[in-house]
């Protein structure tokens, strides 16, 4: 009998946020975490995603985080083992999707490492997903389309 493979997303800080405060979709962005810990999901993420991530809950419009949760939330990233540096194949199509695609060179980022893995970029950030040509959002899945078994859910 043939195993499933495991299936996989690159994963952007608009979701790992969530893993640490409650804000709208943190609930499914949880469920993601706990089935990449259980081992349902592989996820991968350029290391640019810890320092997003600190930024963001550093500087967070509604939550205030304090110097040990933001070490203990910096801890836990790390602990999860899914940061990578991307190679040079990843960071020059980052180059030509920024200038494409008119997105952040951050954003740029992650959708080619998706994009060089053949993996899809799981991200609750629509602006992100309405900007993008149909050809590059075919690699990426909202959070808000993410069914009850993330491993199960299809692209955009």
């Amino acid at each position: 009998m043939a195993r499933k493979e495991t299936r996989a997303y690159i994963v952007d800080a608009s979701v790992a946020v969530k893993w640490f405060v409650d804000e709208e979709e943190s609930d499914k962005a949880r469920l993601v975490r706990d089935h990449f810990v259980d081992g349902r999901l592989r996820l991968i993420a350029p290391d640019l995603l810890k320092y997003e991530v600190a930024s963001a809950l550093r500087y967070h419009p509604v939550v205030q985080i304090d110097p040990p949760s933001l070490i203990t939330a910096m801890d836990a990233i790390e602990n999860y083992q899914f940061l990578i540096t991307p190679p040079r194949e990843a960071w020059n199509a980052a180059i030509r999707f920024c200038y494409e695609s008119k997105i952040s060179p951050y954003d740029a980022v992650y959708l080619a490492l998706s994009h060089t893995m053949n993996v899809p970029l799981l991200t609750a950030d629509m602006k992100l997903i309405d900007t993008l040509a149909p050809d590059r959002k075919a690699m990426v899945t909202s959070l808000s389309k993410l069914s009850e078994k993330p491993e199960d859910t299809e692209t955009m």
